[in-house]
């Protein structure tokens, strides 16, 4: 049962203090693509050893959050982002909650390999669309910030 949560703080503890802001940016969108795939594992029916691998990969996977954290915090007015934090955990948790109660149905009904491996169908779908949203609209803002002067974008005067 702790597999994922040991991944989930192995992966957040390296980012967080082994990549840099940028860095951990970067590789925000291929780990939110990436963080589901080891669920896909559970349809070739593995054993203990492996299922907790899956699990640790998975989990590791989830350090994906520290970017779109700092994009939540650049995008929200300073003063609104106590209240937006509020109710971006709120709908967090209630997704969350939801799919889990979704997850305990369907593992209930065809038998937890199946749920699992379902989960990690259904993570790779939902994950992508967000992520190749999130791309392009990096890349509209990288293409409007050329066309600016150096001062408008941020960037040090040179």
């Amino acid at each position: 049962m702790c597999a994922l949560p040991v991944g989930t703080v192995a992966g957040e503890l390296f980012a967080g203090a082994g990549l840099g802001p940028v860095t951990r940016e970067r590789v925000a969108l291929p780990l939110l693509r990436l963080a589901p795939l080891p669920y896909l594992g559970y349809a070739l029916r593995p054993g203990l050893a492996v299922s907790l691998l899956l699990l640790v990969l998975s989990g590791a996977g989830s350090a994906y959050t520290l970017g779109p954290d700092q994009w939540f915090v650049r995008a929200v007015p300073q003063e609104l982002r106590g209240r937006a934090m509020t109710v971006l955990s709120a709908g967090l948790m209630t997704a969350q909650g939801l799919g889990m109660a979704l997850a305990g149905v369907v593992g209930q009904e065809a038998g937890v390999r199946t749920a699992v491996a379902g989960a990690g169908a259904a993570g790779v779908l939902c994950c992508c669309g967000p992520a190749v949203v999130a791309r392009a609209t990096q890349g509209r803002e990288a293409a409007a910030d050329r066309g600016r002067p150096k001062a408008e974008t941020g960037l040090p005067r040179i």
